[in-house]
């Protein structure tokens, strides 16, 4: 798991977790579709996302389409580790793949 800007998340501020790459990508999309294809094989919809990262875990969470929330958009809680890979559906282009299993 070679993510060189990985930090052991203790009590405190929040530090980048193995997920910090896809939590930056969609973050700066905030109010753009971005689809998210997810390892057990679906896709989801995301919008903006709320997210933070507990004590002793590798991976942040986060909750997509709820801040704020959209009409008609799942709400979903998840890691960061469930997501493959993000697209820009307007253009197809992969913004994000993980390339750790």
């Amino acid at each position: 798991m070679g993510d060189a800007r990985y930090h052991e998340q203790g009590p405190g501020d929040l530090v980048p977790g193995r997920g910090s790459g896809l939590i930056e990508l969609l973050e700066s999309r905030d109010g753009q579709l971005t689809i998210l294809e997810l390892v057990d094989g679906t896709t989801l919809r995301s919008f903006n996302i709320a997210y933070g990262r507990d004590y002793g875990e590798e991976r942040e969470h986060f909750t997509l389409n709820i801040s704020p929330s959209i009409d008609g958009e799942v709400v979903e809680f998840l890691s960061s580790g469930d997501v493959k890979a993000a697209v820009d559906p307007a253009t197809t282009n992969v913004l994000y793949r993980r390339l750790e299993s």
